[in-house]
């Protein structure tokens, strides 16, 4: 076609007329490092690395050949074309030049091999090796766990060969109770874990402190390493805890969930053998785990201050409410103040939120307190720009565990949107665990529990932006000290 300007333009190719064209192996996709040399008439002898091939061709790269890409000429032919892979020899003979293709300073040459085909199944064979060799030395250095610290595999092997004595144990004793009478049977397991549980969590707690000291110091991705090797070893020990299973399987896709902090609120002796339920007993009642039983005391305490000097009932949110355990203790033990008590709770979970119903309607009914119960996604609230209008004025807004796992942008805004909810006077209460939680490492390379851990200092610091300043800002502490809580007062 002619156009105005003199040009001469092909007319567009219809794909459906073009030839087929042979598959071409990618010799990265094979992960072979292919290389091909030869004997050309007028550039003379080459040697470059095959980018692709195929039954009846291979594409070499010639480094530093554009300059000199003028000795070819397509139909040229190739002496003494051979293809290796390392020192294995794949094809030998002559080949003809079929394409040339310019890569800034290096030249593609595409060539025809001549008259022999490439045996492409020993190219495949050749391949297969490679692969399996490549993952037997990947396998090789991940048995070996070279990434690891020599003392933590130690302390690793003793801990495993300890819990796997423990366990034998304890699993023949129960077997030989098989035809032991009921209440024999009970009563001679509760004697076992009397006996054998204070040295299980003695074990542990000892396992824990040495932890601390062998991994204290590593970065991020020698932390990964570390929890890898002791999850591969430990976890089908550790998992005949009910406590440590949920933790490790995460059903709701995070570890502290409405569940976890009923197992912390209920008999620790769970667990479907005596193994079982001493490692249970050991998990819920570490320096964190008390600490978050702890903190109903506190939390309660301070809806207790507010309800006496309530003028109406005192309007209370809880964000991120799980079981709302510190709210059934209240009124279980002071059922007088239900009248004075309107709660909201929110969950970004059904399971929690369908518990709370199930629970807590009892006790409005038999109380007089007021539950509304909104399944929410903390997300939604990062965005709120009229809290009010969301939230309603509260009195009082509290969370237990939430903020452990929000960075600090995220627990800013969250914090203001908040702050903004309350009436004047109102307060926040918002509990982190502590930096100095001595139970971190065990919480982290154990429970596979994973927070973000703040010092008072950092928590005063997160709510210093909030507008209009607040008249109060302290942090507390639960008893354990291992749990803080930022204090605001509006």
């Amino acid at each position: 076609m002619i156009h105005g300007t003199g040009a001469i333009r092909p007319e567009a190719e219809d794909p459906r007329s073009r030839p087929l064209r042979a598959r071409r192996l990618r010799a990265e996709d094979l992960k072979l490092a292919l290389t091909a040399q030869g004997t050309h008439g007028a550039y003379g002898a080459f040697h470059g690395p095959v980018e692709d091939l195929s039954n009846h061709g291979v594409a070499v790269l010639l480094k530093s050949g554009a300059g000199r890409s003028h000795l070819f000429l397509c139909g040229d032919r190739v002496e003494s074309l051979a293809v290796h892979q390392e020192l294995e020899q794949l094809h030998r003979g002559a080949a003809l030049v079929r394409r040339l293709e310019r890569r800034g300073s290096d030249l593609l040459v595409g060539l025809e091999l001549d008259p022999e085909a490439l045996d492409l199944s020993g190219v495949y064979h050749l391949s297969s090796r490679t692969s399996a060799r490549e993952r037997w030395q990947a396998a090789r250095r991940e048995s070996a766990h070279e990434d690891t610290l020599p003392e933590f595999r130690a302390w690793l092997f003793d801990l495993r060969m300890h819990l796997e004595t423990a366990k034998q144990f304890l699993d023949m004793e129960e077997r030989g109770l098989d035809q032991a009478d009921l209440l024999t049977r009970r009563q001679a397991r509760q004697d076992l874990l009397d006996a054998l549980a204070p040295e299980i969590i003695g074990r542990m707690d000892q396992a824990g402190d040495r932890l601390r000291d062998l991994v204290d110091g590593l970065d991020a991705a020698g932390h990964e390493a570390h929890r890898r090797l002791l999850r591969q070893r430990l976890v089908p020990l550790l998992s005949a805890s009910p406590f440590l299973r949920r933790a490790f399987d995460k059903p709701l896709g995070y570890a502290g969930d409405f569940e976890m902090m009923n197992m912390l609120y209920r008999d620790h002796a769970e667990g479907e053998s005596l193994f079982g339920q001493a490692l249970n007993i050991w998990a819920t009642q570490t320096h964190v785990a008390q600490a978050n039983i702890n903190r109903l005391e506190l939390i309660g305490r301070r809806i207790h201050d507010g309800l006496l000097s309530a003028k109406g009932r005192l309007k209370v949110m809880s964000i991120g409410c799980g079981p709302a355990r510190e709210v059934q203790e209240l009124l279980h033990h002071a059922p007088e103040l239900g009248r004075l008590l309107d709660v909201g709770l929110i969950d970004q979970g059904e399971g929690a939120i369908a518990h709370c119903e199930s629970v807590l309607a009892p006790l409005a009914a038999s109380t007089g307190a007021r539950f509304h119960f909104h399944r929410e996604s903390i997300r939604r609230f990062l965005t709120v720009r009229e809290s009010e209008r969301t939230f309603g004025k509260r009195n009082l807004i509290y969370s237990g565990g939430l903020f452990d796992y929000l960075g600090d942008r995220a627990y800013k805004v969250l914090l203001q949107v908040l702050y903004d909810a309350l009436v004047p006077g109102g307060r926040l209460l918002l509990g982190n665990v502590a930096a100095h939680n001595p139970s971190r490492w065990a919480m982290e390379y154990f429970v596979d529990w994973m927070v973000i851990h703040r010092s008072a200092e950092e928590l005063r610091a997160l709510a210093s932006h909030l507008k209009p300043k607040p008249s109060e800002i302290t942090i507390e502490a639960e008893p354990s000290g291992v749990n803080l809580f930022l204090h605001v007062m509006k």
